[in-house]
């Protein structure tokens, strides 16, 4: 049997997948996905599907080997997804899985949703963030169907709410999610001249609806009790102080500090540069000197000899893995410091991000610096931090002076 090229077997699998009737998202997805590794293999001067070429292609674009302690984030594991169906389809001619019955929306809206999907894959969302909302702008086009309605361009801020309202009963929990979902649709449709107005704007406030606890707003004297209740004279608190001034001096996210190696940090630039887990964007931090001396302290006096793994951040007995999570750090210490974390909103490690953004903005930063510190792909994904009362943040700064006096 005659070999199939890169592409064959890519408009094959493409073509098995509508047939057990995949949802159009997951048929975009897959699609970006092998014809990103297919560019790949063009480059190198490949036609055929082969182990070696996928592990070139892994490494050089994720910078991701097989690694027994190195849980691939949500964007590699979607990868090697659309590459371990190549190959599955290589060798039997067809896809394993059950069919999907997937939630799609109505024929008269689709091709609105189907620009909108494929805008936000475009944009490098994670899988995560992707399903969500294409699960939130389908349920809100099929109630419009429901509601009769014609055309898109007749969808209303009445009918909208009449949606929202009937929402918040059902997943009172998610309704911040869901308006950001409609949001960010809204948007795209009036960009794209679909509707005549931005309804976007002038869709009820999310305190109209039955929300999950907001992040917590930090004062600046809790940072300073947070960090000095840390006891660094032992190798937990070392590596503990170093995880807190990574959260609060930089925002960064909790699965990326978890995940951040020993070769992402640059001494001889004095830079942190790491991918970051749910864009796969690089992000470039300087090395303030607090965040510096920490980080040496921990390596070089605290963290195990005996670890081997290129992990930043381990366990302190064996096996000398990586950790698994930082919240729980954060609720002890906060504990131990006597801040209430009960009543306050969410108080993790993201809270801390959340809480940076909000007073760079506090501070009049602009927006674009604000998405560079925190590695947003653009300002569009920062602008959900302005949804906070800017003057009360002022009166909680997150920054903390170290012990130079900087801030």
């Amino acid at each position: 049997m005659e070999q199939l090229t890169i592409n064959q077997l890519k408009e094959g699998v493409l073509s098995k997948l509508r047939e057990l009737n995949y949802a159009s998202i997951s048929l975009i997805m897959y699609q970006q996905r092998c014809s990103r590794f297919e560019k790949y293999a063009t480059q190198e001067g490949e036609l055929f599907l082969s182990d070696e070429l996928s592990e070139r292609y892994m490494h050089d674009t994720f910078g991701w080997r097989e690694n027994f302690y190195e849980k691939p984030t949500a964007n590699i594991t979607a990868q090697l997804r659309a590459i371990r169906l190549l190959k599955v389809y290589e060798e039997s001619g067809n896809i394993p899985g059950k069919i999907a019955r997937p939630k799609e929306p109505p024929d008269r809206f689709r091709r609105y949703y189907d620009q909108y999907m494929s805008e936000c894959v475009g944009r490098g969302l994670s899988s995560k963030t992707i399903k969500n909302r294409s699960l939130d702008i389908c349920d809100m086009l099929i109630y419009a169907e429901s509601r009769k309605l014609k055309s898109i361009d007749e969808l209303s801020v009445v009918l909208l709410d009449e949606y929202l309202t009937i929402r918040s009963g059902e997943t009172p929990g998610g309704m911040n999610k869901v308006l950001s979902s409609l949001r960010c649709f809204l948007r795209s449709l009036f960009s794209n001249s679909v509707i005549p107005n931005d309804l976007s704007y002038l869709l009820p406030s999310g305190s109209k609806y039955p929300t999950k606890p907001v992040q917590r707003l930090w004062t600046q004297k809790e940072v300073m009790d947070l960090l000095a209740s840390v006891d660094r004279s032992d190798s937990k608190g070392k590596r503990d102080y170093a995880i807190m001034l990574l959260a609060i001096k930089y925002g960064i996210r909790a699965w990326d500090i978890l995940n951040l190696k020993l070769s992402d940090i640059r001494w001889d630039s004095m830079e942190i540069q790491f991918r970051q887990s749910k864009t796969s964007v690089i992000n470039v931090l300087p090395i303030l000197d607090d965040v510096g001396w920490a980080l040496a302290d921990w390596i070089t006096n605290a963290r195990p000899k005996q670890a081997t793994i290129n992990l930043v951040f381990t366990r302190l007995t064996a096996p000398y893995c990586g950790i698994t999570e930082i919240d729980n750090i954060f609720k002890r210490r906060m504990i131990t410091a006597g801040i209430c974390i009960t009543g306050c909103g969410k108080s993790g490690a993201h809270s801390l991000r959340h809480g940076l953004a909000s007073n760079m903005l506090a501070g009049q930063v602009p927006l674009p610096v604000i998405a560079s510190v925190l590695g947003h792909s653009s300002s569009a994904s920062t602008t959900v931090y302005l949804h906070s009362d800017i003057e009360g943040l002022r009166q909680c700064a997150i920054d903390c002076p170290d012990e130079e006096g900087r801030s």
